[in-house]
C-alpha cells in the first residue's frame, strides 16, 4: 500500500464547506487516508480558488519534491465557475502536471470529473446551460487523460451523490462534512477496486 500521499486542487480537495450533523469537517483526502490502515502519510497542498493554471504553478513542483507514491488531481471547477474557461489551457495544464508526476517517479493518480454544479447554483437558464456545457468539457477531457494515462478516475457526473441535496452545503458548489466523509468512502473503494484491476 502507498507511503506517501499529496493531494492537489482546489477547495474541493482542500475540505471548505458547512459542518452538519455533529460530523467533524475534513477533506475527503484526509478521510480516505484515514480509512487505511495503517493511515496514509498526507499533505494536502490544495487551496480554494485556485485554476488549473494556478494549482501548476503553485503544487506541482512541491508535489514532485516529496516524492509521493500516490497523487490525487481533482480541478476545473474554478476554470468554469469563476468565467476562466479555456478547454486548450486546461488541457495542456492538466496533461502537463500529469505528464511531470508520472515522469518523476512510479506514481498513481486519482482524479475525477467535476460534479454537475448548475442542479444547486441559482442561475438563469442560459448560465446554467453554459457552466454545464463547459462543465462537460473539462469532464471529457480529465476522462481521455485518465484513459491515457491509467489513471484512477472517480466520476462523480454521474454519481447520485451530485443529485443529494443533504451533503451538499448551502452555497450549493462545496460538500458539506457528511458530504466529504461519503466522498472519501467512495474514493477509497473506487480506489480499492482500481488497484486490484491492475494487478
Amino acid at each position: 500500500m502507498q507511503k506517501r500521499m499529496i493531494a492537489m486542487g482546489d477547495s474541493l480537495t482542500e475540505g471548505i464547506g458547512d459542518v452538519v450533523k455533529n460530523v467533524e469537517l475534513k477533506s475527503w483526502v484526509t478521510h480516505f487516508s484515514e480509512l487505511h490502515q495503517p493511515a496514509i502519510p498526507l499533505i494536502n497542498l490544495a487551496k480554494r480558488g485556485l485554476v488549473s493554471r494556478e494549482i501548476r504553478a503553485t503544487q506541482l513542483e512541491k508535489a514532485i519534491a516529496w516524492k509521493p507514491d500516490l497523487v490525487s488531481l481533482i480541478a476545473g471547477g474554478n476554470d468554469v465557475l469563476k468565467g476562466h474557461w479555456n478547454h486548450h489551457q486546461y488541457q495542456e495544464d492538466m496533461e502537463f502536471i500529469i505528464q511531470q508526476i508520472k515522469n518523476s517517479a512510479d506514481v498513481q493518480i486519482i482524479t475525477s470529473t467535476l460534479p454537475d454544479f448548475t442542479l444547486r447554483l441559482p442561475l438563469s437558464s442560459e448560465k446554467k446551460q453554459m457552466i454545464k456545457s463547459q462543465s462537460l468539457q473539462a469532464n471529457e477531457i480529465i476522462q481521455s487523460l485518465s484513459e491515457q494515462y491509467n489513471l484512477c478516475l472517480i466520476d462523480f457526473w454521474n454519481h447520485s451523490l451530485s443529485k443529494d441535496p443533504t451533503i451538499w452545503s448551502r452555497d450549493g458548489i462545496h460538500p458539506n462534512s457528511v458530504g466529504y466523509r461519503e466522498i472519501g468512502l467512495i474514493v477509497y473503494k473506487c480506489f480499492k477496486q482500481w488497484v486490484h484491476s491492475r494487478s
